[in-house]
């Protein structure tokens, strides 16, 4: 066994080093170690395993497994803790084979060999590969290649550490900008439901219909709540949580508004559990009166017969409950259009939206049963709002 001296291994390391610092993939530096193993070193095989789980999986070798430039035969998978290389990944630490003959743990690959090295690559203490050969003369392998193997495995690790941080730069860079797009479009649709065209010419055409009918007395009331609204959504369009208080107050207005339009074709009911300290808990915006609307425009123009809500807000926990039920008074196939063919925002993806760009996790169940006193259909939404 030749004896490599200490100039040698200091030039073998240098070239291991200067070799990998153009390369930007994992792939090309696992690749870019097995081939300067079998052309540095003079061994007969190199493979790579890297950690995915509880295995080790084969990602580069050079010897009968690798007949074209960066293709593996039959890619072995090494549980951890079995066999040699899975052993060195459990307790990271390398180890010579000098006899497989002799030892239990070998793991025959392509070709039963005769002995063995197996190093640890270590990342901030944890393994996350092994560096493994095998030669076809027992007692191959020397101290000197294991300290050479064990100097290349740290200088490649660094390499792996730092294309791993830049990848995982650039995905937190993108998640940002996913979050900071669906955050604009957040603020758009919460404009869009907050302010719906639908809402305000309605409004306006109804409050219109009162003067002509010189109806002072309607027309005062509803141009009197309609302008709270109107404040209270501005108010709001820029803020990511509301008071629960001032929420409760506008869906008291949106619904009496409502009610001013339609008469006696609506009828509603909102309660609020005793204990509820409403003045002093927030909640994510937008949600509640998005909700309301969207169920409530969703019968208003193909009912046929009296629609009747209740909505009802309890504590439960850290959370805010609040409950909807509203009658199907058609049972027809639902289409998300209004009267005037426009689309109601859908409420479901607005709160998908919110749990995403505000991270809170604002809980969903819908159902549909018989209501408890009319024999009709009823669309029950239950949310659960964290308490912020």
């Amino acid at each position: 066994m030749k004896t490599i001296q200490p100039k040698e291994i200091e030039e073998i390391l240098l070239h291991f080093s200067s070799s990998l610092h153009h390369l930007m993939e994992e792939e090309d530096v696992v690749w870019d170690l097995v081939k300067n193993c079998i052309g540095i070193l003079g061994f007969e095989d190199a493979v790579i395993y890297l950690v995915e789980g509880n295995y080790l999986v084969q990602k580069a070798a050079i010897g009968p497994k690798n007949p074209n430039e960066k293709e593996i035969i039959n890619p072995l998978k090494i549980k951890i803790g079995e066999g040699i290389t899975g052993k060195v990944a459990s307790k990271g630490l390398p180890t010579i084979i000098n006899d497989t003959r002799e030892d239990s743990d070998y793991i025959p690959d392509d070709h039963f060999r005769l002995s063995e090295i197996a190093v640890p690559i270590l990342l901030e203490g944890k393994v996350i590969g092994v560096i493994d050969s095998e030669n076809s003369e027992a007692n191959f392998f020397s101290q000197q290649h294991l300290q050479i193997l064990t100097a290349v495995a740290s200088i490649y690790s660094g390499q792996i550490a730092r294309i791993r941080a830049e990848k995982k730069a650039k995905e937190e860079q993108q998640i940002r900008l996913e979050l900071q797009r669906k955050s604009y479009q957040l603020q758009l649709e919460a404009l869009s439901a907050q302010l719906s065209p639908h809402f305000v010419f309605n409004s306006l055409n109804a409050i219109q219909n009162h003067i002509l009918s010189e109806d002072k007395r309607t027309s005062i009331r509803f141009l009197n709540i309609f302008g709270k609204l109107l404040r209270y959504f501005l108010s709001q369009l820029k803020e990511e949580f509301a008071w629960l208080g001032k929420e409760i107050q506008m869906v008291k207005w949106y619904l009496e508004l409502q009610k001013l339009r339609y008469g006696q074709k609506i009828t509603y009911e909102i309660k609020v559990s005793e204990g509820l300290n409403e003045e002093n808990l927030k909640i994510p915006s937008i949600v509640v009166q998005n909700l309301i609307e969207n169920l409530l425009e969703e019968q208003i123009q193909k009912a046929d017969g009296e629609i009747s809500i209740f909505v009802r807000f309890d504590l439960c926990g850290e959370f805010v409950k609040l409950q909807v039920r509203i009658n199907d008074s058609t049972r027809a196939k639902k289409d998300r259009k209004n009267g005037n063919g426009q689309t109601v925002l859908p409420w479901n993806s607005i709160i998908d939206l919110i749990n995403q760009v505000n991270t809170v996790d604002i809980k969903v169940e819908t159902k549909e049963e018989p209501c408890l006193d009319k024999g009709q259909h009823c669309k029950i939404v239950n949310l659960a709002l964290p308490i912020l």
